[in-house]
């Protein structure tokens, strides 16, 4: 059933909450090329700071989902907005790090990498350099950051080296935690997290292989 038209105001806050909410969402998570149409959804409606009666953020969202996938729709027609099936994007976005954001990355990176087999908690040192919760995570799903635990993030340089290593320890002994802690002279947990990450890795190419074939 047609709603009808959309109240002028209601349409101008709708059309300002679904652009600025997918920039929230580009700029939270830049190295994704696109988010899922409910995630902007959610985020039209995700109150922003606190502003005073009147400011012009300060009109309530009453539009049902409905009528703003019809405004999405409308703003796709006019290339404010790029829809591929549930996923949208804005038309200027390309995925990837802003220049000081890849300088910040890269100095995370490089600490990680200058702590060893033992680094800190990836989370405190991006939060000390600014990094949002949104790139780590991107970061690890790119590779650049290799999780083995909750808590226990590699750089991929280091988690080669660490095979490599690992690689020559088992052509002459069978891999254990011990072993392997006293080996790369890192924490029991830090050892089991390794072992249990190589494991997976293995199996995960076993299949991969055993499809192929």
């Amino acid at each position: 059933m047609d709603p009808g038209p959309i109240d002028p105001a209601q349409r101008r806050v709708a059309e300002r909450r679904l652009l600025d909410g997918l920039r929230r969402l580009h700029r939270r998570e830049p190295m994704r090329p696109d988010v899922r149409l409910d995630t902007l959804l959610a985020a039209a409606r995700s109150e922003g700071p606190a502003r005073s009666r009147g400011h012009r953020g300060g009109t309530p969202l009453l539009l049902d989902d409905d009528a703003l996938r019809g405004l999405i729709d409308e703003l796709v027609s006019a290339g404010r907005i790029v829809r591929d099936g549930r996923r949208v994007r804005l038309p200027e976005h390309e995925p990837g790090l802003e220049p000081a954001m890849r300088e910040r990355v890269d100095r995370l990176l490089d600490g990680l990498r200058d702590a060893g087999f033992e680094p800190p908690r990836v989370e405190a040192v991006a939060a000390r350099l600014g990094i949002p919760d949104g790139v780590v995570a991107q970061l690890r799903v790119s590779g650049e950051l290799v999780a083995l635990a909750p808590g226990i993030d590699l750089p991929r340089a280091t988690w080669d080296e660490v095979n490599e290593r690992l690689d020559r320890l088992a052509a002459r002994w069978p891999l254990n935690v011990a072993r392997v802690r006293d080996h790369l002279r890192t924490s029991r947990r830090h050892a089991e997290a390794m072992l249990a990450r190589r494991r997976a890795e293995r199996a995960a190419l076993r299949k991969g292989r055993g499809r192929g074939g």
